[in-house]
């Protein structure tokens, strides 16, 4: 099963720096917000996502089973 994190990146002057560092990372764009989505993220913000290589995921499911 396929795992994915979410990151949110407020707009600013060095975006395009931020953008190009997380880009290098394995992160994607998959969205941007405007003013009418406040509930979500800060107004003009970038939305990206990555998947979680199997290795973290698989770690992250016996964490969460080792507190329960």
């Amino acid at each position: 099963m396929k795992q994915y994190e979410y990151k949110i990146v407020d707009t600013g002057k060095h975006v395009e720096d931020e953008l190009n560092t997380l880009g290098s990372e394995g992160w994607q764009v998959v969205g941007v917000t405007t003013k009418k989505q406040l509930l979500v993220a800060p107004p003009q913000a970038i939305i990206l996502m990555r998947e979680v290589p199997l290795l973290a995921a698989a770690q992250a499911v016996q964490s969460a089973q080792a507190l329960a």
